[in-house]
């Protein structure tokens, strides 16, 4: 998941304007996340009631998935007036995993974890804030302990394959994968799923396919795990007709996924069906106007048919698109009299 995060933090939310008044200098970036439609009610009360912890745990919350470095801010502040809330330190954890504060959200986790001892989520996500600090003993201890839990026996593999990647040692991290997902069943992990097969691709095993599909049945409006299945199938599969037709199950999945419509086109590029080939990539080009690629590709397409004004055109707005695009420019040299 991306979050688009403030890094401005706010100074003296609560309780700071002089009379109950703004003033237009006080507004930053931080004042308008938390002076936002949705946002702003919150805000106000606690404006109000500065020291009501559940209203900085709501605030959080719905400051979280735009703002992690301000709902990390405002977990804390609940924390501090209620320290023996879990929730409150695992929402800290998170926050902080959010945005690489990783002996941060290390710090929220033991914190959670001492009130709540024996909680395995916890547990996992302490190891995984001690991984992406490179504390590996101490999260492989933990792992250790998971891995003899039943509920939380996938996560102690899922921890064991991502030291594995941090060794480079794929082959370790694909088995613990595999036993990971294995344990998890029908609860397995999108990401992990995806992980191995990305995993098995980079060496080449047609497994990959199978565990790209199975990604894409847990969430079928999401065409990236078709979109690598058929990468897989046209690279080193060697088998165009299936990749194409899994890209275009990756259309009917997400009609607006440009990726899809670019490897479409590519495959017919390859194969001088310059019709065909036009076809998708103006495709692409209706659904990212921006993607200075898809413009050229048309334009190659409509070149190759004779469409030369259109392709001057296409050509000219590829290179607007992207600084420096060699072979726009050098196609608009090549057909401008």
């Amino acid at each position: 998941m991306k979050y688009l995060f403030i890094l401005l933090l706010f100074v003296g939310a609560v309780g700071c304007h002089e009379s109950g008044t703004r003033h237009a200098a006080d507004a930053n970036a931080a004042d308008s996340a938390l002076y936002s439609d949705i946002i702003r009610p919150v805000t106000d009360s606690i404006q109000r009631f500065p020291e009501n912890d559940a209203l900085y745990y709501r605030r959080a919350l719905l400051l979280f998935n735009t703002n992690p470095q301000l709902a990390q801010a405002d977990f804390e502040k609940a924390a501090s007036l209620q320290p023996s809330n879990t929730d409150y330190w695992a929402g800290a954890g998170e926050a902080a995993l959010v945005v690489n504060n990783y002996p941060k959200a290390a710090s929220s986790f033991e914190k959670a974890l001492a009130i709540a001892p024996g909680y395995t989520y916890l547990q996992y996500r302490l190891a995984t804030a001690m991984i992406e600090n490179k504390q590996y003993g101490p999260a492989d201890s933990i792992a250790g302990v998971l891995a003899q839990s039943k509920e939380a026996r996938d996560k102690a593999f899922y921890l064991k394959a991502r030291m594995a990647e941090d060794r480079r040692d794929t082959a370790a991290a694909i088995q613990y994968l595999t036993t990971a997902i294995q344990a998890a069943g029908n609860q397995a992990e999108f990401e992990a799923v995806m992980e191995l097969g990305d995993l098995l691709r980079s060496r080449k095993e047609p497994r990959a396919v199978d565990y790209y599909q199975q990604a894409w049945r847990m969430d079928t409006t999401n065409a990236q795990p078709l979109y690598e299945a058929g990468q897989a199938q046209e690279t080193y599969l060697n088998n165009q007709e299936r990749a194409l037709a899994t890209y275009r199950q990756c259309i009917i999945a997400d009609p607006g996924f440009e990726p899809a419509y670019l490897a479409i086109g590519k495959i017919y590029r390859g194969k001088r069906d310059w019709k065909q080939a036009y076809t998708y990539f103006n495709l692409a080009a209706k659904a990212a106007p921006t993607d200075a690629w898809a413009y050229y590709y048309r334009a190659e397409s409509q070149e190759q048919q004779g469409n030369k004004a259109m392709a001057v055109d296409d050509y000219t707005k590829a290179a607007s698109f992207k600084k420096d695009f060699k072979e726009a420019r050098e196609a608009l040299q090549r057909l401008k009299p």
